[in-house]
């Protein structure tokens, strides 16, 4: 009896995991992809959130997905990043910001975002509370350092010196390039319609999103922000081994067990992700979204792009 329980829930893995393979398909019908290329705290998740109500399937912080894309993207390791642009046609957030030239030549068709805030003071207030709620590493490849204290000038100089070099790369493809000041609110969604070419002219979609705020962190009960604490030192820390063993000690054999393990996870992740977007933007059924159902891109990407500039607190 044991043998055939055993067996039962091993096929039964095998039909669910084949199943979420069949699902995780790169999408036939997505958008011209949409970059939001401000740095983290100019409203990058608000902007995600207003592309996510015009219809945009998006990739954002909060996915698992992107710390693993982080960790490629400092490494120079352009696959996994390429590989994601098949499955979205909206991304924001880290590691975007630092990929444009890349993503620009891989994809001619595609629109760029730079969020910003209202002045260079408002955007440093808000990134002093955000690095202060603990260290991650990456912070100091993009930004020069991962503590606020004593840093503030050579942080400030990484987002004024962001914000100079896209208006110089973009400056002679105007119609590809848009910039939008998060704090304007609701004034923001005439721009970005009109940017997206959207042949709708209503503009009634409502408030302007307003999303991962101070308030939002603030939820006021000590022992809830500790356990916040904990847990987003236990995932950087795993994150940053894997990061260690995938890419700095060059170790064959585990470079190979990481590389499979991520691509199970991130096979479940997609097929996920494809369920939650259908059933909660079109309001179908798993079912419409078998890739029976519908066709999948044959089209090839060109990973091959150059690499990553460096930070731009140089």
């Amino acid at each position: 009896m044991r043998i055939s329980v055993s067996a039962a829930l091993c096929a039964l893995l095998i039909v669910l995991l084949l199943t979420c393979v069949e699902i995780a398909q790169p999408p036939a019908d997505l958008k011209p992809k949409v970059f939001v290329i401000g740095l983290s705290k100019t409203g990058t998740t608000s902007l995600g959130d207003a592309l996510h109500m015009l219809g945009y399937k998006r990739l954002g912080w909060k996915d698992i997905r992107s710390r693993q894309l982080v960790q490629a993207c400092i490494h120079g390791d352009l696959a996994p990043i390429v590989e994601q642009t098949k499955y979205y046609d909206a991304f924001e957030d880290l590691p975007w910001p630092y990929l444009y030239r890349e993503m620009a030549e891989l994809y001619p068709d595609a629109r760029f975002i730079l969020s910003l805030r209202r002045d260079d003071q408002t955007w440093l207030r808000s990134m002093e509370r955000h690095l202060m709620r603990g260290r991650w590493s990456p912070y100091a490849h993009f930004y020069g350092a991962d503590v606020y204290p004593g840093n503030e000038e050579m942080i400030l100089q990484s987002y004024q010196n962001h914000t100079q070099t896209l208006r110089a790369f973009f400056g002679d493809k105007p119609h590809r390039f848009l910039e939008i000041v998060v704090d304007d609110g609701d004034a923001n969604w005439a721009a970005l319609i009109r940017f997206l070419g959207n042949p709708s002219d209503d503009l009634s979609m409502g408030a302007f999103p307003k999303s991962n705020t101070a308030a939002h962190w603030q939820t006021g009960l000590e022992l809830t922000d500790q356990l916040h604490w904990l847990w987003r030192w236990i995932i950087t820390t795993i994150e940053e081994q894997s990061s260690s063993w995938m890419y700095e000690k060059r170790q064959a054999s585990v470079r190979a067990v990481l590389t499979l393990l991520w691509k199970a996870i991130d096979v479940v992740e997609q097929a996920c992700s494809e369920l939650y977007y259908h059933s909660g933007s079109a309001g179908v059924s798993w079912q419409d979204v078998l890739p029976s159902s519908r066709l999948h891109s044959k089209a090839t990407v060109n990973t091959t792009i150059p690499q990553t500039p460096p930070p731009y607190f140089n």
